[in-house]
């Protein structure tokens, strides 16, 4: 099986001249360079629309499309908008206010030039996908964003005769809403096509939940574990993990996994279907949470005491197990989600991140990874690698390296790049020289050359490999994890440019402006497109060093 590389960046993180990523020059440009450079997938985050803290996994609808993706330069090709209406203050990270109120007021102003009798705008109409998200909209922005359980005259429980009634009264709203749907998926699938085209394909992301304050619970509560009040008793979060020694509170609602079985899963099985229509191939975000999930107190103060329910395991996926779905598995692992990721089939996830603690055996070192995996350096949620190292005092910072250093070896990775730094200190020597010269041809004596590499690295004293460079490490960190068998390694853009905590893009269970804001820039785009191809297509046999395939 033909084993893929990857490239992780997030739409509102491509360059644009409209305050954040766009489906339009940004976008194509950042295609030609995944493709150039021999990444053959393109993973994004979730494409719905943001709200509280920026984040797309809490958003009004869990179809709906993003309408500040946009590209409002395809508006003026189609005579919606001139390009001197298009002005955006120039900020180097996403100034979400700023941009939501200038692509809301250009996006109304291209809607009123636009012919919506348009038969090809009518049947977008009349296929009704994302009337749930347009008429939720149109309300909430009726009743200023608030909780729909705070929405007055009655409209706090949904009645679909009088949700009727209103969008009729307001039927502009309502048609503007459909209009930005209708605009982002002609310019999603022109994108999509274009990267098929270049020999990329989109790995799209789904979170599990819906928000609170969403579509979905307000017209079909029956899918949620709420009461008549429709408030929650229990919410969704994860107890203490990688990302949060409190664990995650993340207020959503729980499914009514019992309801959702006696339908046969029908909205979730949908569900599936409409995002596939956007990917190529998709991650669901916290797949344990399908096995069984972690429900908390809704007046808890933390996470930290919640209580583990049963989901609908395989049950959910019977007759689709041959669809292209990785399974985000990672923080809390128990035997029955092993026992349902056996069943199903589906890639699971590793972060090499996760694996620098000095144990040969943790699951997360690239060397011990599976076929059926997805590998990351990172994902959206962790500290770019090379911050992580950076943020490390000197003794983690020696285990990290050592184990980097380690993984190398066992992979066949040059670590000539590493260890041709002029200010090492003196003890490298001889070492570095070990370390970076040629093995023998011969199978046995190359077998025996290995060991004696890595017991040698083993027993050196652990102060020594703080000396390395962080930036190195990261580079050669990312050779690893293509060199594993994963079949298929992603790395985020940040790491692929050895960018430090600055560039991080999310830190969980934190509600801050800085959360999701962090962009390319041009320049960074352009050293994007120098990345070493011989490193980005994993088709070159990675049994041999970097070094040694470029010579040859």
């Amino acid at each position: 099986m033909r084993k893929e590389s990857g490239i992780l960046l997030s739409v509102s993180s491509l360059p644009s001249q409209e305050g954040i990523g766009t489906l339009g020059a940004g976008a194509y440009a950042f295609v030609d360079a995944v493709a150039a450079v021999g990444f053959r997938v393109w993973q994004v985050l979730p494409l719905t629309p943001t709200r509280e803290g920026n984040s797309p996994y809490s958003s009004i609808a869990a179809v709906a499309l993003n309408p500040l993706f946009i590209d409002l330069y395809d508006l003026v090709k189609q005579g919606l908008l001139k390009e001197e209406e298009i002005v955006f203050k120039k900020t180097e990270r996403v100034d979400y206010p700023e941009v939501q109120a200038v692509k809301d007021r250009l996006l109304r102003l291209a809607f009123s030039r636009f012919d919506a009798s348009s038969p090809d705008f009518q049947a977008f109409i009349r296929d009704n996908e994302y009337k749930d998200y347009a008429a939720f909209a149109t309300l909430s922005e009726h009743f200023e964003n608030k909780d729909f359980r705070d929405w007055a005259d009655g409209y706090n429980v949904y009645d679909p005769a009088r949700t009727e009634a209103f969008l009729a009264a307001h039927r502009d709203e309502y048609l503007y809403r459909l209009f930005t749907q209708y605009v982002f998926l002609k310019q999603w699938h022109a994108l999509k096509s274009y990267a098929n085209e270049k020999g990329v394909k989109i790995l799209g992301d789904m979170p599990i939940y819906v928000a609170m304050n969403s579509a979905e619970t307000y017209m079909h509560p029956e899918l949620f574990l709420l009461d008549d009040a429709r408030r929650p008793s229990f919410v969704a979060g994860v107890p203490p993990d990688y990302f949060n020694e409190d664990g995650q509170m993340w207020g959503n609602p729980l499914y009514d996994w019992k309801y959702m079985r006696q339908t046969g899963y029908k909205w979730w099985r949908e569900r599936i279907a409409r995002e596939l229509e956007l990917f190529d191939y998709l991650r669901i975000d916290h797949f344990r949470g399908l096995d069984r999930f972690y429900a908390i107190k809704a007046d808890a103060p933390d996470a930290k005491h919640g209580t583990w329910m049963q989901g609908p395991g395989a049950e959910l996926f019977e007759g689709l197990l041959d669809l292209p779905v990785i399974a985000e598995d990672l923080g809390y692992i128990d035997d029955s989600l092993r026992a349902m990721l056996d069943k199903v089939g589906f890639p699971g996830m590793k972060v090499y991140e996760f694996g620098l603690d000095g144990d040969p055996w943790n699951e997360h070192k690239p060397a011990n990874y599976a076929e059926n995996i997805v590998a990351y350096t990172g994902t959206h949620d962790n500290m770019p690698l090379r911050g992580h190292l950076d943020s490390l005092g000197k003794e983690a910072l020696a285990i990290a390296a050592r184990d980097i250093l380690v993984q190398a070896v066992v992979l066949d990775v040059s670590l000539r790049d590493l260890l041709s730094a002029s200010d090492l200190s003196e003890g490298w020597g001889d070492l570095a020289s070990l370390l970076t010269s040629s093995y023998p041809m011969d199978p046995v004596a190359y077998k025996a050359e290995k060991q004696a590499r890595i017991d040698r690295i083993e027993r050196e004293k652990a102060e020594i490999f703080a000396d390395l460079d962080p930036a190195a490490l990261t580079r050669t960190a990312i050779r690893t994890l293509f060199a594993s068998k994963a079949r298929l390694a992603v790395v985020p853009a940040q790491d692929i440019l050895g960018l430090g905590a600055d560039s991080r893009m999310n830190t969980p269970a934190l509600v801050d402006d800085g959360n999701w804001a962090w962009r390319l820039t041009e320049k960074e785009l352009a050293e994007i497109a120098r990345f070493p191809r011989t490193v980005a297509d994993r088709e070159i046999d990675l049994l041999f060093s970097i070094d040694q395939v470029e010579e040859n």
